[in-house]
C-alpha cells in the first residue's frame, strides 16, 4: 500500500506492546516479540494492500510471533508484574488485595493451561476488545472457528474460576 512507512507501524508499537504483555506476561519475552512484530512488519511492509486496517495485519504478525514463543518456551512465565500494576493497594483493605491477588493468580493460571489459539482468541477479543473480523484476520481464521476458540477458552477460564 502506497504512503505507509516504517513510523506508521512504529506507532502502533504502544499497541502491540499492550496485547504482548496479556498474551505473554514476561517483560523480556514481550520485549522480544514485539521487536521481532516490528521487524517482520518493516521487512514485509511491501505485502501490506490494505485489504485490512494496518492495525489487524501488525496484530495478525504479533499473534504469529507469541505463537513461535511458546512453541519456542513450551510454557509461560508469570504474569506477577502484570498483576502488581493491576492491583492498587491503597484503594482496598488488606482482605480484598489478598482476594483479588488470588483471583488473578488462579486466571493467570487458567489462562496459561489454555491452549495458544484459544488464549490468543480470549485476549483479543475480552481483554483487548478487537472485533471479530479483525481477530479472525489476525488468527487466520474463519468466523466458526473463532466462536469455538472463544467458547472453550471461556468455558475452560470458567471451570478454573469454580474451583
Amino acid at each position: 500500500m502506497a504512503g505507509l512507512t516504517d513510523a506508521d507501524i512504529r506507532a502502533m508499537e504502544p499497541m502491540l506492546r499492550a496485547c504482548a504483555r496479556r498474551s505473554i506476561g514476561n517483560p523480556t519475552a514481550v520485549d522480544d516479540v514485539v521487536q521481532e512484530t516490528l521487524l517482520g512488519a518493516v521487512a514485509g511492509i511491501a505485502s501490506f494492500d490494505g485489504r485490512s486496517t494496518l492495525r489487524t495485519w501488525l496484530v495478525g504478525i504479533l499473534s504469529r510471533k507469541v505463537v513461535d514463543h511458546f512453541r519456542r518456551a513450551k510454557r509461560w512465565e508469570s504474569l506477577d508484574e502484570a498483576e502488581d500494576e493491576l492491583i492498587a493497594p491503597a484503594s482496598r483493605t488488606p482482605d480484598r488485595a489478598i482476594d483479588e491477588r488470588r483471583m488473578l493468580r488462579t486466571i493467570e493460571r487458567a489462562l496459561q493451561d489454555l491452549p495458544v489459539q484459544e488464549r490468543m482468541a480470549v485476549v483479543l477479543c475480552d481483554v483487548e476488545e478487537l472485533e471479530r473480523e479483525e481477530v479472525c484476520n489476525a488468527l487466520d481464521v474463519t468466523s466458526t472457528h473463532l466462536r469455538v476458540l472463544l467458547h472453550r477458552g471461556r468455558h475452560r477460564l470458567r471451570r478454573a474460576l469454580e474451583r
